[in-house]
């Protein structure tokens, strides 16, 4: 204990094998029920009509691009925490928890009136407008809760204690699919039904995180509560961070809307089989993602330290361990995809005739993951660093020109005719940015230490 009663036993993150599961794997798991949220919502609409999963697809990306607006900040807190933890200034660890509440609570401003006015602000083409409409407004007037939950998850995983954050996520997502269920089917709403069981299951994961922080040994050893005055100067340090970031995250959420929209307008039956194809992409990527998240704990840790070795040596574990495990994970589906391919298409009268289709563009779709993997690994280097300008600007430059705008093309030149199409493009969007992440990685300009 120092003077002021802060225990300074923490245990430190090292780059041993040990410490790196322990953070990763909690991580990997919430993302992967996060994931899961994702499709088993798609799913049930899936069973309950076609449409409404196009629908709900299309209008969720809109939602999400605001959504990831405010959590690609409050995601930044993470670096705070762990930069405050690795240098043992453990006093300040709440500090950065609290500003990204604030920002949270300060984004219902602009959510409310969206979410009111839904039914004019969307992407939707006629026939899925009156599903996308439903769902899309229950989702903005909450959009402001995932900020909430990822600011508050960032007190944990910025320590290297994903566990809890797992546990809590794990719940939240069992929830989900029993309220989804219910909703959709029971009650008979539909889209609406999706989003009411995701915002209840949301809410009931920002309890249990809040309890969790403010118990009284937390209280003690961190003053969470003590450390909840606004502090502007470090406020404006997470979003002069978080900003690309989110910047980044909105435009991707806008283009992956702008993607879908553009196949449903092509027709209802590619919009579909690349629905079908990105919910299962959506579920394959939480290697990749959870990963992320986890070496940007694990860095900027050692960022906090002055370790930079030890995060050469994370990197080159974290390469082998979650690219290995993404060929272990899709290499059954690549091999014998039949099975997946027809519980997607018989989800609903009408869809064994996509399962043809459906397969080609698995194919493509599944060769795509161990790619992303890589870059989200990277992505989480630069990050830990605060090195989000060029990381967002890279990744979304080479997204809308080697992706959004082919598709465009082929959509307005009358050859596109296949959803396997998109997903070649993603594998030459990925590779590119992998290579010039690595480059950036290599030449050091993303190590800063910001506390």
């Amino acid at each position: 204990m120092d003077n002021n009663g802060i225990d300074e036993s923490q245990p430190q993150i090292d780059s041993s094998l040990k410490s790196i599961l322990k953070v990763t794997i909690p991580v990997i798991l919430s993302t992967l029920s996060i994931n899961l949220m994702y499709l088993t919502d798609r799913l049930l609409l899936a069973a309950y009509s076609f449409d409404a999963m196009n629908a709900a697809a299309i209008a969720g990306n809109l939602v999400a691009a605001f959504t990831y607006l405010i959590g690609g900040i409050a995601g930044t807190a993470e670096v705070y925490v762990g930069q405050y933890n690795g240098s043992k200034q453990y006093d300040k660890l709440a500090a950065p928890i609290w500003q990204m509440i604030y920002l949270s609570l300060l984004s219902i401003v602009v959510l409310w009136p969206l979410a009111y006015f839904s039914e004019y602000f969307n992407t939707l083409p006629p026939y899925y407008l009156s599903d996308g409409v439903a769902y899309q407004s229950v989702l903005m007037y909450f959009g402001f809760i995932p900020g909430l939950i990822v600011a508050l998850s960032a007190f944990f995983i910025g320590q290297g204690k994903a566990r809890i954050v797992s546990m809590v996520v794990i719940s939240g997502t069992a929830l989900n699919a029993l309220l989804s269920y219910f909703f959709i089917f029971e009650m008979r709403q539909g889209c609406r039904g999706a989003a009411i069981g995701t915002v209840i299951s949301e809410i009931f994961q920002v309890v249990l995180l809040t309890a969790v922080i403010f118990a009284k040994k937390n209280r003690k050893t961190f003053n969470t509560v003590k450390n909840n005055r606004f502090n502007k100067e470090l406020f404006c340090s997470c979003i002069r961070i978080g900003a690309p970031i989110a910047i980044g995250n909105f435009t991707a959420l806008l283009a992956w809307c702008s993607i879908h929209t553009i196949m449903g307008y092509a027709s209802k039956d590619l919009a579909t089989i690349y629905g079908l194809c990105i919910n299962l992409y959506i579920l394959f990527l939480f290697a990749g993602e959870g990963a992320s998240k986890a070496i940007a704990s694990i860095a900027s840790n050692m960022i906090g330290r002055s370790d930079f070795e030890s995060i050469r040596r994370t990197v080159k574990v974290f390469i082998w361990l979650t690219t290995g495990f993404c060929f272990c994970t899709v290499t059954p589906m690549l091999i014998a995809p039949d099975w997946i391919v027809q519980a997607s298409c018989n989800l609903h009268e009408g869809g064994r005739f996509l399962a043809g289709q459906c397969k080609t563009a698995l194919y493509v779709t599944l060769a795509n993951v161990p790619i992303e993997a890589v870059l989200y690994i990277y992505w989480g280097v630069l990050l830990s660093g605060g090195d989000t300008k060029y990381a967002m600007f890279v990744h979304q430059v080479v997204f809308w020109t080697t992706v959004v705008l082919p598709v465009y093309i082929m959509y307005k030149f009358g050859v596109l005719s296949s959803a396997a199409h998109v997903f070649f493009l993603m594998m030459l969007w990925m590779t590119i940015v992998d290579i010039l992440f690595y480059k950036r990685y290599r030449l050091m300009k993303w190590y800063n230490k910001l506390v």
